[in-house]
């Protein structure tokens, strides 16, 4: 078994084959020496042996199949109604083999099916009269009345025991799946609990840090008169302190709690060391919470890039909902969607002859997760646009 799910699948129904394989060869060879001692002709227990190669070729397909019935079961129950019927006309003792042959045909078919192809196995022994001397017709009919119904109801029985087995195993598999989902659920809190930690430590000792040695080189400067060193110094902290804060926004949990998320990215534009224009556009619907969290993400990741790289003095942010100028390979599927761009002013690049960085390369990945796409304009001195797409299928 190739996992704990098929590994639980293997219930005891399914051990039970090999013991259904003893009991139809047991049963078929107590009928065979039966027919013989009875002094059976050749040709009736011929057609007897022939059910074993009719249980190999189709049989055993029938009874294991997970969804009956199959091509195999219609076979098989041909097979079996017209070899235990001719050895039954010929040699009434063939009737013994009806013990194996009506539980798989409860086995191999449905209910209604294998009722009626049951009422058909007891043909030959009323036309036999049970016995080769014959029988009164009342003693035949009692024999029915009872034998009839009696084996429609261990068939029904055992139908209904194979179903309920199945329904378990279905069960078993939808517990495991979700106890993996909650595992997973349970690994990402602790891993977002871990990164509002590691946030909340960057904040309390090295923005902290940083903002300490900006008040205390400022200090100096103002006692010294301008210095190139200690504005250098100034500048140089300043910068990294802006990279702590940048990181402690990437590690915290994306500002959505209790706000739209176009107010999260109007917060993040807040804090930023250039101006940044958000712009709404389309009517607003409920987004899944991981989808907008992606976006808060892209949104962060866009703004860290433009103050590493980019030089700006402009930032655009622009949030669409709807189909409106989204590609067909995100809105196919008829479901609404979102976009997200961020675009700035700044230097830009020739995207062909430069790899992808660690931020775009995370961004890619989160958001393809979602079966969205990332596209990214730009050129040297005419700035950069990254834009992102995504359904939202379940909105």
């Amino acid at each position: 078994m190739g996992s704990p799910v098929a590994a639980r699948a293997e219930n005891a129904w399914l051990r039970s084959y090999p013991f259904w394989d003893a009991y139809f060869a047991v049963v078929l060879i107590t009928t065979v020496i039966a027919m013989v001692a009875d002094g059976g002709p050749p040709i009736a227990v011929g057609l007897v042996l022939l059910l074993a190669l009719c249980y190999v070729l189709f049989g055993r397909s029938a009874v294991r199949a997970d969804a009956i019935p199959v091509r195999e079961s219609w076979w098989y129950a041909a097979s079996m109604l017209v070899l235990v019927t001719g050895a039954g006309l010929l040699e009434p003792a063939a009737a013994i083999a009806l013990s194996a042959l009506v539980p798989m045909a409860f086995m191999s078919l449905r209910v209604a099916h294998a009722v009626v192809l049951t009422a058909a196995f007891f043909a030959a022994p009323v036309l036999n009269g049970l016995t080769p001397a014959g029988e009164d017709p009342l003693q035949i009919l009692l024999a029915l009345a009872v034998g009839l119904p009696a084996s429609a109801l261990l068939g029904t029985f055992i139908s209904r025991l194979y179903q309920q087995n199945r329904e378990r195993a279905e069960l078993i598999e939808e517990l495991d799946r979700t106890r993996e989902e909650l595992a997973e659920v349970s690994r990402e809190a602790g891993v977002l609990a871990e990164r509002e930690r590691l946030a909340g430590d960057i904040h309390d000792t090295l923005a902290q840090g940083f903002t300490s040695i900006i008040m205390l080189l400022q200090a100096a400067e103002a006692v010294r008169g301008a210095d190139r060193h200690v504005a250098l110094a100034i500048r140089t902290a300043k910068e990294n302190l802006a990279e702590t804060r940048a990181l402690i926004a990437a590690l915290a949990p994306p500002a959505l709690d209790g706000t739209s998320l176009g107010q999260a990215l109007r917060w993040l534009a807040e804090g930023f060391e250039v101006p940044v224009e958000v712009t709404v556009r389309g009517e607003p619907v409920a987004l899944p919470a991981t989808v907008e969290a992606v976006l808060v993400r892209v949104a962060q990741e866009g703004l860290a890039n433009v103050r590493k790289h980019a030089r700006a003095r402009s930032v655009w942010l622009a949030l669409d909902y709807g189909d409106m100028a989204v590609r067909p390979s995100v809105s196919d599927s008829g479901s609404a969607a979102v976009r997200l761009s961020v675009s700035d002013d700044g230097d830009g690049f020739e995207p062909a002859s430069t790899r992808d960085g660690y931020g775009l390369r995370t961004m890619r990945a989160r958001v393809a997760r979602l079966g969205g796409i990332v596209a990214v304009a730009a050129a040297p001195g005419a700035g950069t646009t990254v834009t992102v797409e995504l359904p939202c299928s379940p909105c």
